[in-house]
């Protein structure tokens, strides 16, 4: 029913649809971004002695080898710093072998007898291929902070190729400068100035480390902060100290942890000793999860162990709201029972260790998909991996409450109706004016629940983005996220998980496949995912005006949802600042859509900064006070136009 008119609807160019929304992967409690928090917006790291060691050491053995005098190419190279052969070398004026020959000829006049060097250039291709990789790991570390990062070398071209040599990830580096291609060496003026219009940065938002002075004196010409690196380790600290990051213990998908999240870690440290037995020298690193949750989550590497912490946000809360306890409860019931989760370790109630509760489960490595349209896979892999997605659903589906001890974990009956009156008496208590839509709406569902109603264990937000899947195989290795799970109808989960075919393009909360050619990429139709899903439950297929209901009951929970967070804002947070700075766009589009608005802007709001005082003035909405025309205006069809849309016509049809 709801595909006989949802592609003409919703394929509708509507003018937000333009627009590029990036999910930069905050979690809903981060405060701003690390780029926001300091003025610095790129690191610069020379190569040698700094990512990796200092060619000094492979100086020293060669010398030895070759039973020459130590320091004598040390001497050599800083000869002639104008004209001499290394220089040359470097500025990409000389060949590999025109080097070998006028070096040698200017370590023999230093030694007073004739010299052999062409074996040194060689040694480094060999040898001086090891990155420090602490140093890498806080490459990786500030990138996830998002900022930019360069590579600034003094370099040669290869033998054999004309290549230059670099023994590193370029991936890791947004910029690379090497003095070989541009045709100056450090400290020359011109390489900073190349570096610097590469980044498109001044040099005061730019740090550079590198392991000679003179280096640095140069750069601080251009007013580029700098640290001088004797040692890695060192050289890290004062970067950290710098920046104001944590630059250790890197994993993908995490970011330094927000002030105002910060975990005590003389008490974190004394709760692993004691409650889990890891004991270790260092502190702690810790980390913060940036993808997509409600819950602080920590990253923390500590006694050899990757470890992940999950607790409630500081501050007032809900009594019901962020229930880290049943996440864990839930998790570690069906760990037993087929359905793949991390292994669940410790749960602390007590808010004296870390200011609210909080559970700590294991690290599990592994892929997670925030790009739903999985553009990195081949059709034949994306078929799979969704069709793994359907299998875990249903494995969820199948656990025993009984069996799993869960039949105090929520209510047996009656899933549907409870909810749908719990969720029309908040939009209710939170309207800020009447949606025709959404009375509708209200009226049709009651009329409208199915006879029968299944109960089993319902995950809440089963998505594709909240399954770990192996590294190479198609396979869930766990679900995660669970703090919405209950006891109730199975189908609703169904229903969450094939929002995307309904959303269109643009949308900023949720993916969509509208308009895409599935087939091609491989990724099953919405029928598919259904006709899978009761294949795999031993069910009957589900009827086309049964499966209507549960996408129009679905809509309707996330608009009451948004409701509630809107009517939350004004009233508490900025109710005048959304008069003095908003009132103008009523002119522009009449009151009714300004409250369709409201919902998904204040999201909006709360999802990238937590703070709404920030985001209304524009700096996580692409373009400050210009933001409020040009993409409140597009927002303001939002939500609530796609169940005008999606959940319109199904009304008239059904009535």
């Amino acid at each position: 029913m709801l595909n006989m008119f949802r592609t003409g609807c919703l394929q509708k160019m509507l003018s937000w649809q333009h627009m590029h929304w990036r999910s930069a992967g905050r979690p809903m409690f981060m405060g701003t971004s690390a780029t926001e928090r300091h003025k610095t917006q790129a690191v610069i790291f020379d190569m040698g002695g700094v990512v990796l060691p200092s060619p000094l050491i492979l100086f020293k053995n060669f010398e030895q080898m070759s039973g020459l005098p130590e320091g004598l190419i040390g001497k050599a190279i800083i000869s002639d710093k104008h004209f001499g052969a290394w220089t040359r070398l470097e500025e990409g004026k000389l060949s590999m072998e025109e080097f070998a020959k006028e070096f040698g000829v200017e370590c023999s006049r230093l030694l007073g007898k004739e010299v052999d060097m062409s074996g040194l250039m060689p040694l480094f291709n060999r040898t001086y291929v090891n990155p420090y990789p602490q140093m890498i790991d806080a490459i990786k570390c500030v990138r996830a902070e998002g900022l930019k990062t360069a590579l600034l070398t003094n370099n040669w071209f290869n033998i054999k190729d004309q290549e230059s040599f670099i023994p590193l990830d370029l991936t890791l580096f947004d910029v690379v400068v090497e003095s070989c291609k541009v045709g100056y060496r450090k400290p020359h003026p011109k390489i900073y100035e190349a570096v610097l219009k590469e980044l498109g940065l001044p040099g005061q938002q730019c740090v550079f480390l590198d392991d000679i002075g003179e280096n640095l004196k140069a750069a601080s010409q251009f007013g580029i902060n700098t640290i001088k690196v004797k040692d890695p380790d060192q050289a890290i600290v004062d970067l950290e100290r710098h920046l104001g990051l944590t630059l250790r213990g890197y994993m993908a998908g995490t970011t330094t942890v927000p002030r105002r999240l910060t975990l005590d870690k003389v008490k974190l440290t004394s709760y692993l000793n004691t409650q889990l037995k890891l004991h270790d020298k260092a502190e702690p690193v810790v980390r913060c999860f940036s993808h997509g949750q409600s819950n602080p989550t920590y990253f923390i590497k500590y006694a050899g162990k990757n470890l992940v912490l999950r607790k409630k946000p500081p501050g007032k809360l809900l009594p019901s709201a962020h229930a880290v306890e049943r996440e864990y409860q839930i998790m570690k019931a069906v760990e037993g029972h087929g359905v793949p989760v991390p292994k669940m370790l410790a749960l602390c109630e007590d808010d004296s260790v870390l200011g609210t509760p909080f559970y700590i489960m294991e690290h599990l490595p592994g892929r997670i998909f925030k790009d739903h349209l999985l553009s990195d896979s081949r059709p034949e892999e994306r078929r799979a991996i969704y069709s793994e997605m359907i299998k875990t659903l249903c494995k969820i589906h199948s656990v025993s409450i009984q069996d799993a001890g869960l039949q105090g974990y929520g209510k047996h009956d009656g899933y549907l109706k409870r909810n749908f009156q719990r969720w029309a008496k908040q939009y209710e208590a939170s309207k800020t004016t009447d949606i025709e839509s959404m009375n509708k709406l209200m009226e049709w569902i009651p009329k409208n629940f199915p006879p029968t109603e299944r109960c089993t264990i319902v995950h809440g937000d089963f998505r594709l983005d909240n399954l770990i899947y192996h590294e190479y195989r198609p396979e869930v290795l766990g679900v995660l996220d669970w703090e919405l799970s209950t006891l109730g109808d199975p189908l609703t989960d169904l229903a969450t998980l094939v929002i995307c075919y309904y959303i269109p393009h643009g949308f900023p909360m949720f993916p969509s496949f509208v308009g895409e050619d599935l087939k091609a990429l491989g990724i099953p139709e919405e029928k598919e995912l259904i006709q899978e899903y009761c294949r795999r439950m031993g069910v009957p297929m589900i009827e086309d005006h049964v499966w209507d209901f549960y996408v129009a009951f679905n809509f309707f929970r996330f608009a009451a949802i948004l409701q509630g967070v809107y009517k939350r804002a004004i009233t508490v947070i900025c109710g005048p600042l959304l008069v003095i700075v908003c009132g103008p766009l009523l002119l522009y589009v009449g009151h009714y859509w300004w409250v369709i608005c409201g919902p998904l802007l204040l999201y909006v709001v709360n999802l990238y900064v937590g703070h709404v005082f920030l985001v209304v003035c524009g700096p996580l909405l692409v373009g400050y006070m210009w933001a409020m025309s040009v993409i409140c205006g597009p927002l303001l069809v939002s939500y609530m136009w796609a169940i005008t849309v999606i959940c319109g016509p199904l009304l008239g049809h059904y009535w």
